[in-house]
């Protein structure tokens, strides 16, 4: 009876599955916007007020992603034994008291000291946790969900990069600290503490687009491929070795301003390509969310990777260009698209949702050790070779390489047995 009434609340009213992803986006946005996006605007002035090289302190980024990476795998094992608002809670307190201690730091040891416990902390604040909760909440649009989560979050740092570099000119790189902290704090906090919740049965409710003769009934009888049957199946390492390759080429954003310097474009124009990628990144989540939910999984993924081949292509031949460099960075943001919810989607229309918690966290384990060397390899690239061009050509080999995984990974995908 109580799944009845709430199905029926649910079609009377807005469903509480569209307040809990407007929540998993403000958590975002305090999270993963705050300490992997907006902390780059304390490279520089705390670098030049500690004195060492930059080097030197953004190792603190490698050391936090490789956290977040390891830490992965015990998340997924987690999901289930704890509750979610409980293990969010414990991630987010622990990324803001780290990055508040930063405003006391003088060495650069201290900073990797404070990136494990972000890390850690983002570990459960990631795709990680969005992906099955989505999958939990909505039985329909549930690609388009995921890519509203991370458009919400992009948003965000669109708004608050520019913020946070005027605060830090303001008030200085120490008290800037205590302001990020208290921002996202306030951001995070009331959204996993009150409205997220891991399964609509926990507010006794049923999935948005919820049908009675669908096979989804609960989250108990969810159908999928079990952990032990994924975990030694050819799917499972093609998917890893897809997330691995996505994950570490999706770090354009940040060699751009290199790319500008080295080619003669400047800093200017440099900084423009940031912004084109991140307008569009706003655009692109929630549109390859509906791309997946309308042409399947499968097709989006080739769809977006073809996308972001086009944009090597532009970026090759726009390094006298302005504005074509700025067109390029802008459609190069398919990348990370399919970051946010490409990749997702796909392994969810693989392993269903049975095990998925277990599964895709060793999968996105892979992509974000990747991801902790990715710049690094594309500078490799460009200071072995001399022509920064060359990085994009790389990148449109790996996305052939992705394309070709993805086809594999499918029509493998199809011998994997479901079950409840």
């Amino acid at each position: 009876m109580v799944g009845s009434e709430s199905a029926g609340r649910s079609t009377a009213k807005l469903h509480y599955a569209w307040f809990v992803m407007v929540a998993y986006g403000l958590m975002m946005c305090g999270t993963i916007g705050s300490f992997s996006v907006i902390s780059a605007q304390w490279f520089y002035p705390v670098s030049a007020d500690i004195g060492c090289e930059l080097s030197t302190l953004t190792l603190y980024t490698t050391i936090e992603m490789a956290c977040m990476g390891l830490a992965m795998p015990l998340v997924g094992s987690l999901l289930t034994r704890v509750k979610l608002p409980v293990l969010l809670t414990g991630a987010v307190l622990m990324e803001v008291l780290a990055t508040a201690a930063m405003a006391f730091y003088s060495e650069p040891w201290m900073w990797y000291a404070s990136s494990v416990f972000i890390g850690l902390g983002l570990a459960a604040t990631s795709t990680v946790t969005v992906t099955p909760t989505m999958g939990n909440w909505f039985a329909k649009k549930t690609g388009f969900a995921i890519g509203v989560v991370w458009a919400i979050q992009a948003m965000f740092c669109a708004v608050a990069s520019p913020l946070f570099a005027a605060i830090i000119m303001v008030i200085g790189w120490r008290a800037a600290y205590l302001v990020l902290a208290a921002v996202s704090a306030c951001l995070a906090l009331p959204a996993v503490i009150f409205v997220i919740r891991y399964r609509p049965e926990d507010v006794g409710l049923l999935p948005y687009g919820y049908e009675e003769t669908s096979v989804r009934q609960s989250r108990g009888a969810a159908p999928g491929v079990s952990a032990r049957t994924a975990f030694r199946s050819a799917p499972f390492f093609l998917c890893a070795g897809i997330v691995t390759l996505c994950q570490g080429t999706a770090c354009m954003n940040a060699i751009f301003p290199t790319y500008a310097e080295v080619v003669g474009l400047g800093a200017v124009v440099g900084g423009l390509m940031v912004s084109a990628a991140s307008l569009c990144d706003i655009a692109f989540n929630p549109i390859a969310g509906a791309t997946s939910d309308r042409f399947g999984p499968t097709r989006s993924m080739v769809l977006w990777t073809g996308i972001t081949m086009v944009s090597l292509v532009v970026l090759y031949f726009s390094g006298s260009s302005p504005a074509g460099s700025c067109v390029g960075a802008g459609l190069n943001d398919a990348m990370y698209a399919i970051t946010g919810v490409g990749y997702s989607t796909f392994a969810l229309s693989i392993f269903g949702l049975r095990d998925f918690e277990k599964i895709f966290s060793r999968i996105t384990c892979c992509g974000y050790l990747a991801a902790s060397l990715g710049i690094p390899l594309m500078m490799g690239i460009y200071e072995a070779t001399g022509v920064f061009q060359n990085v994009f050509v790389f990148c449109f080999v790996i996305d052939i390489v992705i394309i070709a995984l993805v086809l594999a990974a499918r029509k493998l995908g199809k011998a994997l047995r479901w079950s409840n």
